[in-house]
């Protein structure tokens, strides 16, 4: 087995662990690379003697050494979230045709801090540094449904005829938020603008930013909204994957 090979199997093999706690026999590690037991020993125990595995409790079997915690806290550390964000970001607003947008919680505010342009010029805006109230926009409501947010606590003032207009109705939706994973927004920021949001998660899974997508009615009407909220769900489980975080599909 040629020496590039070889480690392009290690590495393999290290890709196969997808969930914290996880632990793998050697025949699953065999069977998982596609190798004889035999070098899949030969590999595991190499990788257990530079840390980057370490036997299971019952001695059966392995799992992630602190090797790869060390140099994963490294690589993390090393991150930034609008510079990871921003090709991913690109790559969906190409997708979508619509304005992509990264937002921060700021108080009882959500805090525009990145974008990416659409290929309409009807509905492109400069968002960044803009400020919009929680119960408002689809960002917002991914604050209110995966943060500790008190929303009994939150003023409603209507910025459009289509705003929210009682605690009641918004915990009803922030609810759905959490079922379903995204947020949509009907023209309550203001009239005639739509969008969707899916949380970015950091590394203990909570919510770190919104990622949306928005732009006029007439090309994000309500029968489009769940079709981009894939997408953006999509996105933003990249970009928590690119910072270490949890995504939707972890347990």
């Amino acid at each position: 087995m040629r020496t590039l090979e070889t480690v392009d199997r290690a590495l393999q093999m290290l890709q196969l662990f997808d969930r914290p706690g996880q632990e793998k026999t050697v025949s699953a590690l065999a069977a998982g690379v596609g190798i004889h037991r035999s070098s899949a020993s030969r590999f595991a125990a190499t990788l257990a003697e530079r840390g980057f595995l370490e036997r299971s409790a019952g001695g059966e079997g392995f799992c992630l050494g602190p090797e790869i915690g060390r140099l994963g806290m490294l690589a993390i550390a090393d991150r930034d979230l609008t510079k990871d964000a921003q090709p991913i970001m690109r790559r969906l607003a190409e997708q979508t045709g619509e304005t992509v947008v990264l937002s921060v919680l700021d108080g009882d505010e959500a805090l525009d801090i990145a974008q990416a342009d659409g290929t309409y010029l009807i509905g492109t805006r400069k968002w960044i540094g803009r400020r919009s109230p929680l119960y408002a926009s689809s960002a917002g409501k991914v604050f209110l449904a995966f943060t500790d947010i008190d929303i009994l606590e939150l003023s409603l003032e209507p910025r459009s005829g289509r705003a929210i207009a009682s605690q009641d109705q918004l915990q009803v939706e922030i609810e759905q938020v959490r079922d379903s994973g995204w947020a949509a927004a009907r023209g309550e920021l203001e009239e005639g603008l739509y969008g969707v949001a899916a949380q970015v998660r950091g590394d203990r899974g909570q919510c770190i930013a919104a990622l949306s997508v928005s732009g006029p009615e007439y090309r994000v009407p309500d029968t489009r909204l769940s079709e981009l909220a894939v997408l953006v769900v999509a996105a933003a489980d990249e970009i928590s994957a690119r910072l270490g975080g949890v995504v939707s599909s972890d347990p």
